[in-house]
């Protein structure tokens, strides 16, 4: 365990999949028996799962972005305290303690306000001539933030604050961030595998998604869907563009590169959903679905396994167990989005079991990961 300790990604990542895997096991266990708490399933999944997995790879990525050194001596703090904070939520809910589950929100809080400040000083030290991906990664930060603050005044009995909580999680967090890791890194794995590739990732672009976000937020708070369906029809067209334009039929040549363009591949039905469900089609919860599981679980499987890879010292190959559960998690996300179209209710349990076991199986072959020295002999 002392492992864990050497690099900020090992303690993350690890603490991040124990996270993942307590949280679908509780969900599971709730849909199974059909006594699902739906406001706090919307509002810890999104919060409880990846933001751990973000630290990971935005201290290990990011001072190098930066030109910057990071002698990290806290992270083993302000882990713990996030995982311990979402532990608390979960238990406190079970036991019907609000106001224990609201300490556990504040304590993710406090985590979170600590690795926020970090991260903006390491930009502020930063002689880099281009800031543009961190200094965004600071932006959704500190949407990050937001949402955590309304959670705790959601679970503290403000009912208003549900939405803004939910609305902020995914476009004014989430969102923004995986956006601007695929940005940058996207066309940049792409040049490394495929010959001959021009990398295209102009700045407008990603500030046409972050503004996309932006009105996300604005729409989902005041209830103006025209600007919802505008806002994600915008969004979903550029996706379809942004995937051409980085070749994903190129990238099936390579798993772990077509593992990170067919994850990328989700966004265009995701808002293709949102902006149908806002000009009055009936799509019940499949585009936040489509983002939180087909978009957003599947990269985040195939994001932590290539850098987990790169750096244990191991090959950056996917066997053919890594190919087969990262399909099948696809698939899982489908069963879970026809089971919201077409409303048929076994087809959420189908979906929940065979995520929670694909789940499983990843995190299980992703944690020795982090317990074992590098396979190349480096340090880290």
């Amino acid at each position: 365990m002392k492992r864990l300790a050497i690099a900020p990604h090992r303690l993350y990542f690890f603490l991040g999949a124990l996270a993942a895997l307590i949280l679908f096991v509780w969900w599971w266990r709730q849909v199974v028996s059909q006594t699902m708490a739906v406001p706090l399933h919307a509002l810890v999944m999104p919060l409880g799962i990846f933001p751990l997995f973000i630290l990971g790879f935005t201290f290990t990525a990011g001072p190098r972005w930066l030109s910057v050194e990071s002698a990290d001596h806290y992270f083993l703090l302000h882990g713990g305290t996030y995982f311990c904070g979402l532990l608390l939520v979960l238990v406190a809910a079970g036991l019907g303690w609000y106001p224990l589950r609201t300490s556990g929100f504040v304590l993710m809080l406090a985590a979170w306000l600590a690795v926020t400040w970090r991260w903006g000083d390491l930009i502020r030290r930063s002689k880099a001539l281009d800031k543009k991906h961190p200094v965004s990664i600071l932006i959704a930060m500190l949407g990050g933030m937001l949402a955590l603050l309304a959670a705790v005044f959601w679970s503290a009995g403000d009912t208003d604050a549900w939405q803004v909580a939910r609305e902020f999680s995914f476009f004014g967090f989430l969102l923004p961030v995986f956006l601007t890791v695929c940005h940058r890194m996207l066309p940049f794995f792409s040049s490394n595998v495929l010959k001959p590739y021009v990398a295209w990732r102009p700045y407008w672009l990603l500030g046409v998604w972050l503004g996309g976000c932006w009105l996300l937020i604005l729409a989902g708070i005041t209830g103006w869907r025209y600007l919802e369906a505008f806002s994600a029809s915008v969004l979903s067209l550029s996706f379809v563009l942004t995937s051409w334009r980085w070749g994903i039929f190129r990238s099936l040549q390579n798993r772990m590169l077509a593992m990170l363009h067919l994850s990328f591949a989700w966004l265009a039905v995701v808002f293709g959903l949102q902006a149908a469900g806002a000009l009055g089609v009936a799509v019940g919860s499949a585009s936040v679905h489509a983002l939180g599981l087909g978009f957003m679980g599947t990269m985040l499987v195939a994001f932590v396994s290539r850098v987990s890879y790169g750096h244990s010292g191991r090959p950056l190959q996917v066997s053919n167990s890594l190919w087969m559960v990262y399909l099948g998690l696809h698939l899982a996300a489908m069963l879970r989005i026809v089971a919201s179209l077409l409303v048929i209710p076994s087809l959420l349990t189908v979906s929940a079991t065979v995520w929670l076991l694909l789940i499983t199986i990843w995190i299980a072959m992703m944690l020795p990961v982090y317990l074992k020295a590098r396979a190349d002999g480096q340090p880290g």
